[in-house]
């Protein structure tokens, strides 16, 4: 197997990280369990396996090193390809290696590794991460990219679902390839689909909960059908089945305070619907409940798109009760307490049409 390392610049005084590029995947990749990944891969990677065709397809895990579904799918796809060549070539990263070893999301030392990419604000941030990535981009880059997969989990239910940074064709339907339900989203800043997007068509593909097997195959068969494809098709099998949704607010909750998911968490700040993931892509009414808060002085935060406070745009108090001021389609609500206070409770949506843009 031909490894080189790259060591990157000490910056932060934090640590050294390097990127290790290979040129194939070690045998033991394709049993490992993912939480025994940092025995195979030492730290983030970059593998670049040759295909018939070039430029190669982009494709990235564990960037959330309790999402497993992206190497699960990997491993099965690859062991396809033992003992034939792959119908394009294929680059992968394969992200925090270091969290997945302990099923969390990042380690309280790190960054989000999906959040420090690109955007704003980010330029003159000195991390080791950041100077990372930027190798990264640069590496993969120089080859030319076909396309870029991210590949996530959520943490609650939702369908499954691709999300796109920038609106345009390839972007669409790429997207659509995976999955009629689409998120077009700006903020958060930093995602690697933002960053890719500047080079050829990117998109994030949410696959469901960790551990469904639904999800692997699924991701499995849209990765075998995106290293077949000769070009992003001009258009998808049936456009007009395709839900475009266009994500215009992040809920966040104080730090610090106390998150419980059942009417009687008496002992919280704020106690959420003990199913409010199971609301994550319906229709809400106005004036619906989404939860209640025991503590008057804490509000929770609603950001738009420019980072705007505008809670008061989006939910009320009433009584103990938090209720809606709008129609709203949430997406990405969990009740995982840690994931909202890492990330975000979740986001609110509404339904958009390719004429907007």
């Amino acid at each position: 197997m031909h490894t080189r390392w790259i060591i990157l610049p000490f910056m932060s005084g934090r640590f050294k990280m390097i990127l290790h590029i290979m040129d194939q995947l070690p045998k033991a990749f394709f049993n490992v369990e993912v939480h025994e990944l940092n025995e195979v891969f030492s730290g983030p990677s970059l593998v670049r396996l040759k295909g018939r065709v070039n430029p190669p397809l982009f494709v990235a895990t564990l960037l959330h090193g309790s999402e497993t579904t992206g190497i699960l799918a990997l491993q099965k796809l690859l062991k396809q390809y033992a003992d034939k060549e792959l119908p394009r070539s294929l680059t992968l990263f394969i992200g925090n290696v270091e969290a997945a070893k302990f099923n969390q999301r990042n380690m309280p030392d790190q960054p989000d590794y999906n959040r420090i990419w690109s955007g704003p604000n980010l330029s003159d941030e000195t991390l080791p991460e950041h100077d990372l990535v930027k190798k990264v981009m640069a590496t993969v880059s120089s080859k030319g990219v076909f396309a870029t997969v991210d590949i996530h989990n959520t943490s609650g239910w939702n369908p499954h679902h691709a999300c796109v940074n920038v609106i345009n064709k390839e972007n669409i339907n790429l997207g659509g390839l995976f999955s009629q339900n689409l998120i077009y989203f700006t903020r958060p800043h930093g995602v690697l689909a933002r960053a890719f997007s500047e080079i050829g068509p990117a998109i994030t593909i949410e696959a469901g909960q960790p551990g469904d097997l639904f999800g692997v195959e699924h991701v499995v068969n849209f990765l075998s059908r995106c290293l077949d494809l000769p070009s992003i098709p001009e258009s998808v099998e049936d456009n007009s089945q395709l839900n475009l949704y266009h994500l215009v607010a992040q809920l966040k909750v104080p730090e610090n305070c106390r998150v419980g998911f059942d009417r009687e968490c008496n002992s919280t700040d704020f106690c959420f619907l003990s199913d409010i993931d199971s609301l994550n892509f319906s229709e809400l009414t106005e004036n619906a409940v989404i939860g209640w808060r025991n503590n008057p002085n804490l509000e929770i935060s609603v950001y738009d798109e420019s980072g705007s406070e505008v809670g008061e745009s989006f939910i009320y108090y009433e009584k103990e009760e938090i209720r809606l001021k709008r129609p709203v389609i949430p997406s990405m609500f969990t009740t995982d307490a840690q994931i909202v206070h890492q990330d975000c409770l979740g986001y609110f949506m509404k339904r958009y049409a390719l004429t907007e843009n």
